[in-house]
């Protein structure tokens, strides 16, 4: 009789069990019920794509979501997925710092995926993206941004040279790091070697600066002598003329540091070899051809 009795109460105890699993796995649970806009410190969200991070005003609104935010099952699989992440930053009153993610279906604490409910998540991504699109926007910077160069249709990234770069700290103060580089034409084992049919190329900043100060090229004749004079390129909006030829290129831009406290001077370099058209080469072979006095029976084939 008490071994039935026993059984009765496991059994019991087990059917409880999976009773709150399941409500657990239906309805969720609400891990930032409770937060207060008083516990955060400040707060900053990084989108990526387009790999920008913004800093949070607006405290109270940012809570309102999280308060909504609900949670399922953990679940890691989310490294397994591609889309947009939308990571928030929050540094609390207590001194402690969480960061978290939504990211469609799932939402991420701390490196800790759970399956989410669908609504609260995207409406915090929704609005991270309204932050993003906001003309009034504070970007912070904590590094100088990369550099492309687009020519012929496609994109290649630039050397970091020599910066200068401030970086606001959360007690208010500010933090300078000062990076050196080699010289441009000590760099020939680094930079990517580009071949373009255009003239022309766009620089494609991933912020854009307040300024580009300056732009020179040297021939790559004159690798490793920095005794080369080089030669002042104009810049129209992003779009340079390039050399015919050869040419190493160093752009140094600079970002105001007053509105977010991020920011600073980079220099950037690249090599871009402009090749000669086809049109231009048989042009050319076929103006050689009718100097020659001696003609003797050279060929100009297309």
């Amino acid at each position: 009789m008490k071994k039935k009795a026993l059984i009765v109460i496991l059994t019991c105890i087990l059917f409880i069990g999976i009773i709150i699993m399941v409500y657990y796995a239906v309805s969720g649970k609400k891990p930032f019920k409770d937060l207060e806009p008083s516990e955060i410190v400040s707060a900053t969200v990084r989108l990526t794509p387009p790999d920008r991070t913004i800093q949070i005003e607006e405290i109270e609104e940012l809570t309102g979501y999280l308060n909504d935010v609900v949670i399922y099952n953990e679940d890691n699989s989310y490294t397994e997925y591609s889309g947009q992440g939308v990571a928030f930053t929050l540094k609390l009153a207590d001194g402690t710092q969480t960061e978290v993610m939504a990211y469609n279906p799932f939402f991420v604490i701390d490196g800790v995926g759970y399956k989410t409910k669908y609504e609260p998540c995207q409406a915090l991504s929704a609005y991270a993206n309204r932050l993003l699109n906001d003309e009034n926007a504070e970007i912070i910077l904590e590094e100088p941004p990369r550099l492309s160069v687009i020519s012929d249709e496609t994109a290649f990234d630039t050397l970091l040279g020599t910066y200068v770069w401030q970086k606001r700290n959360s007690d208010g103060t500010s933090t300078v790091t000062q990076a050196d580089s080699l010289h441009p034409l000590d760099c020939e084992n680094w930079l990517f070697k580009f071949e373009t049919s255009e003239t022309t190329a766009v620089l494609n900043f991933a912020e854009n600066p307040s300024s580009i100060l300056n732009i020179q090229c040297w021939s790559e004749k004159h690798w490793n002598n920095h005794d080369a004079s080089s030669e002042n390129i104009t810049v129209d909006g992003y779009e340079i003329e390039l050399k015919p030829g050869g040419y190493i290129y160093e752009v140094v831009a600079q970002w105001d540091t007053p509105k977010s406290g991020y920011g600073g001077t980079a220099h950037y370099y690249f090599y871009i070899q402009v090749m000669e058209s086809r049109d231009t080469i048989l042009t050319s072979r076929v103006w050689q051809y009718q100097r020659g006095a001696d003609n003797k029976g050279i060929e100009v084939f297309g």
